[in-house]
């Protein structure tokens, strides 16, 4: 078995001469109090939120910081800037469910996006090589989405990508299947298992990337069995750059995107972080963000920071598989 590529990608955006899990946490603290203070300078939210910190030493220091969450954003999403309006390249906007008339806005730079094309270009080759014919089936397709910037890390690996877009038309897709025989695909977790269980037996691909929605296991042995493929699965969301952690040959857990983000696992109900192995909400801090950084912020996405090594060798962490999304409880915590 194969040590995820992710291992050497990060050894050398690191600069760290050897990668362990003491090696990366002194990196990541580093970053952390680099990541505090360029908020707290740049950020009107920050400057407020984080009002009185003194410099970051410890870890413990860290976990005494307030959360931010996502109603946060809602209120005020200019405030988090941290670059004038000229410098962004991209902004995304989240539907709510409230009738307050405001929305969720995410803005990134052109570097902020380089980052997540740069994570999708190593995390990818995890299972696709070169000149490998990759369909990729979600919604983005606009410049700086999510289909843009696989295509562009793809186009880096010295594959072939071809976006299709998010399924509605299930024939259609089954067409393009048999024109364009992919090697991989990519998509959405209830979409692929729809498409897979309609097409069984009539395609084989090499292996399927599942994102962007919570997945069933009962979804990945149908997509393995209807189309004699690995299935990959990847954890992210728009405020975390859309990459955030992604499966290795293993199948065992995501590994993390830590070069660009700290993750904490905290229980939902009090705030406090919990050990590696206890079960609560995931949390993550970005290190690199040029255009709005995020501190603490909650995602209400349930999952655990399994304790032991993953069996590739990788020294990255890992969250095992995410189990709900989006629907811990967020408190105001101090």
């Amino acid at each position: 078995m194969k040590i995820t590529p992710l291992d050497q990608w990060m050894c050398a955006k690191t600069g760290l001469s050897e990668l362990t899990l003491d090696t990366l946490s002194a990196y990541q603290l580093r970053k952390l109090d680099e990541a505090i203070k360029y908020a707290k300078k740049h950020s009107k939210f920050y400057r407020e939120h984080l009002c009185g910190l003194s410099e970051i030493k410890s870890y413990l220091d860290f976990e005494h910081l307030p959360f931010t969450v996502p109603e946060d954003i809602l209120q005020n999403p200019n405030a988090f800037l941290c670059v004038p309006l000229d410098d962004i390249s991209r902004i995304v906007t989240l539907g709510t469910s409230g009738t307050t008339g405001k929305s969720k806005r995410i803005f990134f730079t052109a570097e902020d996006q380089e980052l997540t094309v740069d994570f999708f270009h190593h995390g990818m080759s995890t299972f696709t090589s070169s000149k490998d014919r990759v369909l990729i089936c979600m919604p983005g397709r606009s410049p700086g989405g999510v289909c843009d910037l696989l295509e562009r890390s793809l186009n880096r690996l010295g594959a072939v990508g071809r976006i299709f877009g998010s399924l509605e038309d299930y024939h259609d897709a089954a067409r393009v299947l048999l024109e364009f025989c992919p090697d991989v695909l990519v998509g959405m977790p209830a979409q692929m298992y729809r498409l897979a269980q309609e097409t069984a037996g009539r395609f084989r691909l090499k292996s399927v990337l599942l994102a962007s929605d919570y997945i069933p296991p009962a979804f990945v042995h149908t997509i393995e069995h209807a189309w004699a493929c690995q299935v990959f699965t990847h954890y992210g969301l728009t405020e975390t750059g859309l990459g955030g952690a992604v499966s290795c040959d293993a199948h065992a857990g995501y590994h993390m995107r830590e070069s660009d983000l700290y993750f904490e696992i905290i229980d939902p109900m009090t705030g406090r972080a919990l050990p590696d192995g206890a079960y609560g909400e995931i949390v993550f801090t970005t290190l690199n963000r040029q255009a709005m950084p995020l501190i603490r912020y909650r995602t209400g996405d349930m999952s655990q920071i399994l304790p032991a090594p993953c069996i590739c060798g990788s020294a990255i962490r890992r969250f095992d598989h995410i189990t709900d999304r989006g629907i811990a409880k967020c408190i105001n915590l101090p």
